[in-house]
């Protein structure tokens, strides 16, 4: 994880103007998407645990805001973001959603976001996390995540969203972008404890939760490195 303290890339004045632009019209996208459940995403809205780790692979992020939006208002959310200037528009976009962005990667203030992490957690925030962003490869599970679990001892939530119809970018993570009303069905994993997955090694746990992800997750065994 990089020790640089660089300063996160910020918008400009222009740039903020067409990021609302945007925004606008991915929020009247979002709102057409339909979500599907079953008893595992249902147990945790009925019981609602303390700040978590919740883990979403980067593919999958254009859904996440809105289920958030939906389900979980009453929530804060923290989610890191990539130092970069690409990075920057996405920290934009979330920021506008009132979910706190979190700059850094393990290309850049990687040690700073991670300290942020665990203060926003303690400050009773939820963490989004997307272990194979910001560059790849697909479906790796990068340590990071568990071990914000592991220095907090917060819950762990594995986070799926499978598209029933949806456009793929040619990016490096292939990218979903969900057809306007097509429905997504969100599939769960539920951790009371990270040391629950009987390690306190990052590495180790990793591999744990990489596995019960692509259980999880439609494509994951066919696109994983």
């Amino acid at each position: 994880m990089s020790s640089q303290t660089t300063t996160p890339k910020q918008l400009k004045g222009h740039e903020r103007l067409l990021l609302w632009i945007v925004v606008l019209a991915v929020r009247l996208w979002s709102r057409t998407l339909r979500f599907k459940w079953g008893s595992d995403v249902q147990a945790l809205m009925d019981n609602p645990p303390g700040p978590l780790v919740v883990i979403n692979w980067h593919n999958r992020l254009f859904a996440a805001p809105e289920f958030f939006r939906r389900y979980f208002r009453q929530r804060k959310l923290a989610t890191v973001i990539s130092a970069s200037s690409d990075g920057g528009w996405l920290a934009g976009f979330f920021e506008t959603l009132g979910i706190l962005p979190i700059r850094g990667s393990r290309y850049g203030r990687g040690a700073q976001a991670f300290r942020e992490m665990i203060a926003a957690n303690q400050d009773g925030y939820d963490i989004g996390v997307t272990p194979d962003g910001s560059r790849g490869p697909i479906y790796e599970m990068k340590p990071g995540a568990v071990a914000v679990a592991l220095k907090t001892d917060a819950p762990i939530v594995l986070l799926s969203f499978n598209f029933g119809r949806a456009w793929r970018l040619k990016s490096w993570d292939r990218f979903y972008l969900p057809l306007p009303f097509t429905c997504l069905k969100v599939k769960t994993v539920y951790y009371e404890s990270a040391f629950e997955l009987g390690t306190d090694d990052p590495k180790a746990a990793a591999l744990i939760l990489k596995e019960r992800m692509d259980a999880i997750t439609e494509d994951a065994l066919l696109e994983s490195p």
